[in-house]
Formats: structure tokens, sequence, C-alpha cells
């Protein structure tokens, strides 16, 4: 398998690479260590007008409270440059005229050049900010030398970020959306079908009675509209009759379905186009396009969906567009700050161990004879969903590889109810003293004890690996595809997280048996790929990235 051109990407609180594991495998390697930074140079962009200039004056003041021993140096108009000295918003004043003092005399252009900017911001810093919401000014962001650029935008449009506040509305223009034809792709809608492509996404009814599509949650023309499914059906010609298929329209994502049409596969073709009928009212609603597939099928059968097309058959005059605002400009501005915040600071308190710890504390663990000094490392294989479990045979494996090391050995932890899932495991192990077992004897604190011990935490996407990161101890978290890492994955100076990368991630699944792909974000996933992990954290420690990757030997670079 080809390794894709993909970069690493730093975001602010993790990085993310993508390595070639096997010629079958990729895997998704995920670091959530932060470099400390006890005393940041902060560059903060704050071009506009007098009145926007004070609006954000509490997410300025709210970036001191945050970084109390930063130096902030503020860029912005050289007409709010006294007003700026006087409310001590900052360490250092720039001044550059993007806009005009006089917003009527806005052409669209700044009013210097870029030049001109990159002069103003010389000098490295640790952060970058753009405190404005409109997107205008952010590209400004990349003449800027600093570690960490943030903004309110999305980062398809903005890839320079690192620190992106998702912006209330996709556009603050006041426009109204052409009255044309609009073609929703595959790529626009969620799906449980297990296989996705740019231009279909297929299924083979593994995964049934259920929506198997869903989204693409988008504002759409006024008046009555066509919406038409498009589809194609390959299976034996007497299921072609118990193939049931079912679509829909809903509108922000309410309960009220506003066009519905359910029906058996309706001819012999392979292709068919299912219509709905409906009216659009309102210019800032957003429209949901479900798909629903049952019935039993006798396999071979796939099912693609190619998108929804929907085309205005009736016009509606147009009307005044009026956004409903959940958020203040000035509270999506501070918002950002907060965000930065989470990201670069540690998230936790020191003492989180001495207050889950009773006092004293439980010396839970005692080192085997002959390793005194060993290290110690704590395997929990098993979460509370089977399918963010890595398979115990896989654990199995691994285990043997880590007690091969000289001077280690392994706590195994987990649940009362978890206990009989480890027989087939103690049965390789029995007489080995270096495994000890506290499978069911302890609760939350005394675990919080256990953990503390701990030279390096192995788990799944579990309660353990999040406490385990909470309060800084080494963790290795082993993720399914059912939640992505950089949603749901621990958080802490010493955390890293590994996961297969799958077409089908993320699924949302908490059943294995709905999983319609044998599980293969897990299988994949193989223990001496965990093994070079566990190993070069217990030997290395987990140090802060500095510019180079953290890649076992067997690992390859994107585009090695």
């Amino acid at each position: 398998m080809e390794s894709p051109a993909y970069q690493p990407r730093d975001a602010g609180s993790y990085r993310v690479e993508i390595c070639t594991a096997t010629d079958d495998a990729q895997l998704a390697l995920y670091d959530f260590a932060v470099a400390p930074l006890p005393s940041p140079r902060i560059l903060v962009l704050k071009l506009d007008h007098l009145g926007d200039f004070l609006i954000g004056l509490p997410a300025l003041l709210r970036l001191r409270t945050i970084f109390p021993k930063a130096h902030i140096t503020l860029i912005c108009g050289p007409w709010n440059i006294k007003t700026a000295r006087e409310l001590e918003a900052a360490d250092e004043f720039r001044s550059y005229e993007y806009f005009p003092e006089n917003a009527q005399n806005w052409g669209g252009d700044a009013i210097e050049d870029v030049d001109r900017f990159r002069e103003v911001c010389k000098g490295r810093f640790d952060i970058a900010l753009d405190l404005r919401v409109d997107e205008d000014t952010r590209p400004l962001l990349r003449h800027v030398d600093a570690a960490l650029r943030c903004g309110i935008g999305i980062r398809s449009r903005h890839p320079y970020l690192n620190v992106a506040l998702p912006g209330q509305f996709e556009t603050r223009e006041r426009r109204q959306i052409e009255d044309e034809t609009l073609v929703f792709r595959p790529s626009a809608f969620h799906s449980r079908m297990p296989i996705r492509t740019p231009f279909f996404h297929e299924t083979d009814f593994s995964v049934t009675d259920s929506h198997v599509i869903y989204g693409p949650y988008r504002r759409l023309p006024l008046g009555k509209l066509r919406a038409e499914f498009t589809f194609e059906l390959s299976a034996p010609p007497l299921s072609l009759r118990r193939v049931e298929i079912a679509v829909e329209v809903v509108r922000d994502g309410a309960s009220d379905v506003i066009a519905f049409k359910r029906t058996r596969w309706p001819s012999n073709h392979r292709l068919t186009i299912l219509k709905l009928y409906f009216s659009n009212q309102d210019p800032i609603a957003r429209y949901e396009f479900r798909v629903f597939v049952g019935g039993r099928v006798r396999r071979p059968a796939r099912l693609r969906f190619f998108g929804v097309r929907v085309e205005p058959i009736e016009k509606e005059p147009q009307r005044a567009l009026f956004l409903p605002a959940e958020l203040h400009i000035g509270e999506q501005l501070s918002l950002l700050v907060a965000l930065l915040g989470e990201r670069v600071r540690p998230l936790y308190q020191p003492d989180l161990l001495d207050r889950l710890v009773p006092h004293p504390p439980l010396a839970m663990v005692k080192p085997p004879r002959g390793t005194p000094s060993g290290k110690c490392i704590v395997v929990a294989p098993f979460s509370n969903s089977t399918v963010r479990d890595w398979p115990l045979d896989r654990y199995k494996r691994l285990i043997g590889l880590l007690l091969n090391e000289v001077g280690t050995y392994v706590v195994l932890v987990g649940s009362r109810g978890q206990a009989a899932k480890l027989e087939p495991l103690y049965q390789d192990y029995s007489g080995d003293d270096r495994l000890i077992d506290l499978v069911g004897q302890t609760d939350w604190s005394e675990l919080a004890a256990v953990l503390g011990q701990a030279d390096l935490i192995i788990a799944n996407n579990s309660g353990v690996a999040h406490l385990a990161a909470a309060y800084g101890r080494p963790t290795l978290a082993i993720y399914s595809g059912s939640h992505q890492p950089q949603e749901w994955g621990p958080r802490g100076q010493t955390v890293r997280t590994i996961s297969a990368v799958v077409s089908c991630s993320p699924c949302g699944y908490e059943k294995l048996e709905l999983c319609p792909n044998d599980h293969l974000c897990m299988t994949l996933i193989e223990p001496e790929m965990v093994m070079q992990y566990a190993r070069l954290m217990l030997t290395e420690g987990v140090a802060h990235r500095a510019g180079s990757a953290f890649w076992p030997s067997q690992c390859r670079r994107p585009g090695a």
C-alpha cells in the first residue's frame, strides 16, 4: 500500500501522523503531549475599528488571565493604539492599516501591503492569534513566524491554522442561495455504508433495518423543490423485490419529516431514482436527507448510493435573510481565547492523584522477586464496549512481548465482571509471577493508586486510559474506528494513541456484532507495532515534540 501524501498536522493539543506499518495497514499515530509555555510570546491581531476593538477587549483581558506571564504584542489600527495603551491591553503595541479608519471608505483591499505587514510582525512568536470573527484578515497569519496560529474558521479554508474555532455561520454575508440545481455528492453525507468512495457509497446489506445515509444539513433555495436520490442495486433476481428503501427529508434536525417515500425495489432495473417533492419557505433552514435500507436480501448483493440532486420546480420571491445568532461576536472571541488556553496548558491539577487516592496511599502493587526496580506496566484489556476492545489474543501476544523485556512486570486491571473473560490469557502465563492479576480487586481510588505506580499504562478507549492520562502517567491507548482520538482521546502530557486508518471510521457503533467489516480497525493493529511504542515510551520517556516525529523503526514515514 502506498503511503499517502500526508503532512504531519499539529493541532495545538495533539500531533497526528500517518505511517505505513505493513503492506496491508496504515496507522494514525496521535501524540497528545504539549510543550509547556511558561512565558510565551503571543502576537495578537486586532485590526478592525474602535467599536470592534472594544467588543474584543474582554477576550484580550482573558488572554492575560490565562497567560499571566506572557509577553503580548498587539497589532491594531493606528487609531486604536492610544486606547489600547490606556487600557493596558498588551505589553507592546504595533500599528498596521488593513482597513481604513472610516469603514465607508473600505474597498475590499488592504490599505497597507503584505511586505509592510511582514515588517510589522517581525520576530519569533510562540502563538499568533487573530481576534476577528470575519475571515478577511485570517490569511495574514501565514506571514507570522509562530509555532501556533489560531483563529475562527475551518481548517479546510485556512490550512495554516493550528487551533481553529468553527465559526457560527458558514458565511456571514447576507446573500440568498442561488435558485439553481444543487448536487450533493456522497462525500457530503454521513454514512454507515462500509464502502465509501468519492463517487458512491456501497453496502452489502450487512447493515440493514436502519438509516445508512444522513446529511448534509444545508440551506436550500426557496420554493417548491424536487429531491432525487440515485441508487444502483446488484442482487440475485429473487432478492430484488426483497430490498426495501425509504428516503425522507427533515428540516433543521427536527423529528418532523416533511417528505417521505417507502418502497420495495421498484423494478428489475439496476439503476433507479427516487423522487421527493416538498416546499422550502425558510431562507435559513438547514435540511437533512436520510436513506433507510431494510429487507432480507440473499447475498451477494450490493447497493450503491450516488447522492442527491435538488432542483427548484417553482420559485418564490427573495426574502430578507435573518440569521438568528446563538453567540455574540465578543463571546466568540472569548471562546477562541479559552480554546487556545485549553490546547496549550496542562488540563488537570497536579494534585489530582492525591485527591483520588486514600491517605495514606495504598501499596497495591509489590514488584515480584528479581525485579525490585523493574518497569511496571499496567494493562487494561477491556472497555465498556466490545467494538472498542482490541482482541484478547492480541493482548495475550503483547503481554508475552512485554514479559520478554528485561526487568519488566505486567499488572492486569479491570472490573469484577471482566475477570472471567481473561481465563484464556491466564492459561499461557500461569506460574509467571511477573504477571500480577488485580482484575476485580480495586475500586476507583485504589485503581488510581495502582496507575500512580505504573511506568506505562496500555488500554483501549476506556476510563482507565483517561484516568491515567489525567494525572500525567505515560499512557498508550489503542483506539478502534468507532471513535476518533482527536475527538475522544485521553488528553495529557504523556499520552499517545494508535488507530488504524480505515475507510469506515468513525462508525459510532458500540457493539461488535454491528460491525460489517470483521473489526478490521482493530485486527490491523499488530502487537509488535504496539510493542515498539511501549518500548520507546519505557526507555526514552515521552519527550515533548520539537519538530521531529516519534516513529518506531518499523514505521515508514509518508513519502519514504
